[in-house]
């Protein structure tokens, strides 16, 4: 309301003013008008413009003032703590086996990667951006990236897992180890997208959630159905290790073998387009009081100077003299 009361305020004062100034132009006003005492019949609109000129600029730069410089209880907004995307992923040789996709036809890996694009296609805002790979342990890749390039390049066949060492796959205590490597995030920060086939030795009991985390997805590849030979064992998808996992962080369980993890799983880190809009917004509004306020009060002296009177004293006096 402020732009409104500061527009009316000026609205007021300067009518009063263009009120006192037709007092004293109507005193003398055949000393400026010459013998028909008054300017042409247009000027009379002036002293009802220009009020409204300034009240337009007024209420404008008001406007323009309370978007972008107005502080907040008399404090200056602080800024909010911005929102951690942590995908954790398994890097096992397991994820190298070609059973995922709707026809089965792509490797685990590739999977993951494919899942990765589709949510990075559906967030934005004021993100930071985090990778960590598993094997038999953890190991943070990319942390507090701006720029979800980074995330493309680590999931497009960047070797992390030759920095493990070699054996089974402890899916337990590498999820362990990925928590560490988030525990020190602002608290409620971070959300958590973990990728596995769920192919791995006796779970370890999964230690608490850490304050920093506000959300779990536990995200399964790999055929659940129908296993592929490796390492002297079937591995398939096992939604049993993977629901335990999710259970124990508070999380939720996703088959995203075939589909895509659904926009609504993603809650707020989504960015939805807004719907066109069919006119001006308030700042736009702003902007064109002041642009149209400021050609008015700018031009008018000038018009009245020229076309306001036929009366030109100058040609009067050189009469006389002649």
């Amino acid at each position: 309301m402020l732009p409104l009361y500061t527009a009316l305020a000026v609205l007021l004062f300067t009518a009063l003013a263009e009120w006192l100034h037709a007092r004293r132009i109507r005193a003398v006003g055949r000393l400026a008008f010459g013998p028909a005492s008054q300017a042409r019949a247009w000027t009379r609109l002036v002293p009802w413009l220009r009020p409204l000129a300034f009240a337009a600029f007024a209420w404008g730069l008001a406007v323009m003032v309370d978007l972008h410089f107005a502080e907040q209880d008399g404090k200056k907004p602080s800024a909010k703590t911005p929102a951690r995307l942590i995908f954790v992923a398994d890097l096992s040789p397991s994820m190298k086996l070609k059973d995922a996709g709707s026809d089965g036809k792509l490797t685990r890996q590739e999977r993951i990667r494919e899942s990765v694009e589709g949510v990075l296609m559906r967030v934005g805002g004021d993100l930071r951006y985090g990778v960590v790979g598993f094997y038999t342990d953890a190991r943070a890749v990319v942390m507090e990236a701006r720029d979800p390039e980074l995330v493309r390049n680590v999931f497009n066949g960047l070797p992390v897992q030759l920095l493990m060492r070699g054996g089974k796959t402890d899916l337990g205590t590498a999820i362990n180890h990925a928590l560490k490597e988030v525990a020190d995030l602002p608290e409620g920060s971070a959300r958590l997208l973990i990728y596995s086939d769920g192919d791995t030795i006796p779970l370890q009991p999964i230690s608490a959630l850490p304050k920093s985390v506000k959300q779990v997805l536990v995200l399964g590849v790999g055929n659940p159905n129908k296993g592929l030979f490796i390492d002297g064992h079937q591995s398939r998808q096992d939604p049993e290790s993977l629901n335990t996992i999710a259970r124990s962080l508070g999380g939720t369980y996703y088959d995203i073998n075939e589909k895509h993890l659904s926009t609504e799983a993603l809650g707020d880190l989504v960015v939805k387009s807004p719907l066109p809009k069919s006119g001006l917004d308030l700042e736009q509004w702003a902007m064109l009081a002041m642009l149209l306020g400021s050609l008015f009060l700018t031009f008018v002296p000038v018009v009245l100077q020229y076309f306001g009177t036929d009366w030109r004293a100058q040609d009067a006096l050189e009469g006389v003299s002649r």
